[in-house]
């Protein structure tokens, strides 16, 4: 239905219900609406979502789409009680530069729309002068995807600012933000710094806003900066899974996008420790293999504890899933464990985190250190040494035929725990066959995941509960397979494949720092 999420808000606004963000718990509005609002949980992002005025552009968006003026009335009359009330009394996020960007445009976008029902003119005026001031003035703005948004909405109001001495100061002030912005917060590969593909996908749909909005002022936003966004725009398609959706890494929900076309060539980028490797499936597409694989940083914004961790879709099916986002309450116990080692698939020591500090000082002790490949394999390894008195290394080996073999190395001055972690999909259904080796159902496919021990190692298995969330403020139960060593010196060598290639899979073992495997018949040797 078109605009469902916009007749939702307007619907339960006439039953005195309002709906700051779609997904979220309605505030009851009975009797007006409370500007200071405090949600028992979420607090803080309540804040932001009430203070932007969504219920604005939902109002005058159905009032357009249903031709009924009087939903203007109400959208007005919202406007004008935020702009009465003294938000200086209470606690609340009413000048926070993200619910200023959004409410200056949508105070805007109203009175552009608006017929009989316009804000008075001097009103208007005055409500736009002192949003501007507050997004121009330095000690407001953020350095991230929130101080974009404030400049598209600089540029966005400069359309109405009548003094043009004004006019020119804000113009300049954006441009040279949005520029430098570009500069600082993508890797030379088109990369966005903030650890995840759906916080890419935004960052650069409000960049493509500001590019046409000086399109609009007749201002250019430079040659090397239109360079950036189009590698941008590419690392999309690298991306995105066979099935179009994108993989829940950092703090993303479910995306599809079915408007790109997948990229299917490998990608490796050292700055933002992402690598992406596919085996592309000719006869059918959409079940061809992509793995990636994520090891360091260069912002803490949205990072998760997810370094030496994969997500792999096979045959169709997103098999080892990331963990999504679910919401931004830190002391709340679902979001600790969405952002934890557990809640990803890679190595560490459960009950332990290691420090996230400063990006340019770890990127020695925390990277992606290797990528290569062959008409047999893709190959890539990468270090987490980010744990106190602990060495962690993997090795990932991505073969042509789909089997995915995975080495990890822990080296500890303790004896420690070391734990294999695999975060299966929350609607596959799991079997233990033994201690090593685990059957797994998706969709149409069975896949098998098998650790293979080594000399006198000990490994114990086990099916642990999880969380996978999809969508804001929403989590899934799922299920983890975990392979686990007490010893201060650990190797795991664990694979996957599809149930159906069993019978051309052989033992896998190390030997003098090599792989050794033998597939359809053929010895494979894999320097580590």
């Amino acid at each position: 239905m078109k605009y469902s999420k916009e007749r939702e808000k307007v619907d339960a606004y006439f039953n005195n219900q309002l709906i700051v963000r779609k997904g979220f718990e309605p505030i009851n509005i009975t009797n007006g609406i409370d500007w200071n609002y405090q949600h028992s949980d979420n607090a803080n992002t309540y804040q932001t979502y009430l203070h932007s005025l969504s219920i604005v552009e939902a109002l005058v968006i159905i009032s357009k789409y249903d031709s009924n003026e009087n939903l203007q009335k109400y959208a007005r009359d919202i406007i004008l009680d935020w702009n009465k009330t003294d938000h200086t009394k209470g606690k609340n996020h009413a000048w926070k530069e993200h619910p200023v960007s959004s409410r200056l445009n949508y105070i805007i976008d109203f009175q552009n729309l608006a017929e009989k029902y316009k804000i008075a003119e001097k009103t208007f005026n005055k409500m736009i002068i002192e949003h501007c001031e507050f997004l121009f003035n330095e000690r407001n703005y953020k350095f991230n995807n929130h101080g974009l948004m404030m400049d598209y909405s600089l540029l966005n109001a400069s359309s109405y600012i009548v003094d043009k001495e004004k006019k020119t100061k804000y113009i300049d002030k954006a441009l040279y933000r949005v520029r430098y912005a570009l500069r600082r917060d993508f890797t030379r590969r088109g990369v966005h710094l903030e650890n995840s593909p759906e916080y890419h996908r935004m960052v650069l749909s409000i960049f493509k806003k500001i590019e046409n909005k000086l399109k609009e002022l007749r201002i250019p936003i430079g040659k090397e900066e239109k360079s950036i966004l189009n590698l941008a725009q590419e690392f999309k398609n690298y991306m995105i899974q066979p099935n179009l959706v994108y993989p829940i890494i950092g703090d993303t929900g479910h995306i599809n996008d079915t408007k790109i076309k997948k990229n299917y060539k490998n990608f490796y980028d050292t700055e933002s420790g992402i690598g992406i490797f596919n085996n592309f499936n000719k006869n059918n597409p959409k079940e061809s293999t992509m793995l990636t694989f994520k090891s360091g940083y260069f912002s803490k914004t949205h990072k998760h504890y997810d370094d030496l961790s994969i997500t792999l879709f096979m045959s169709g099916q997103e098999l080892l899933s990331d963990s999504g986002k679910y919401s931004y309450a830190s002391k709340d116990p679902i979001r600790q464990h969405i952002i934890s080692p557990q809640a990803h698939n890679t190595i560490g020591i459960p009950g332990k985190k290691y420090k996230l500090i400063d990006p340019i000082n770890e990127q020695s002790q925390l990277k992606l250190t290797g990528y290569r490949t062959n008409k047999d394999y893709i190959f890539s390894s990468g270090i987490n040494r980010l744990y106190e008195g602990v060495n962690l290394i993997r090795y990932n080996i991505l073969t042509k035929d789909d089997l995915y073999i995975v080495a990890d190395r822990m080296v500890s001055k303790n004896n420690e725990n070391v734990q294999q972690n695999f975060n299966i999909n929350e609607n596959a259904t799991i079997s233990r066959i033994d201690n090593l080796t685990y059957e797994i159902s998706l969709g149409q496919e069975e896949f098998i995941i098998k650790t293979f021990e080594r000399f006198n190692t000990s490994i114990t298995s086990s099916i642990e509960k999880g969380y996978i969330s999809r969508k804001f403020n929403n989590y899934i139960e799922n299920s983890r397979i975990t392979f686990n060593q007490q010893t201060d010196n650990a190797t795991f060598i664990t694979a996957i494949f599809n149930k159906k290639n069993i019978d051309n899979i052989g033992d896998i073992k190390l030997h003098n720092n090599q792989i050794i495997f033998n597939q359809n018949n053929k010895e494979i040797r894999v320097d580590l």
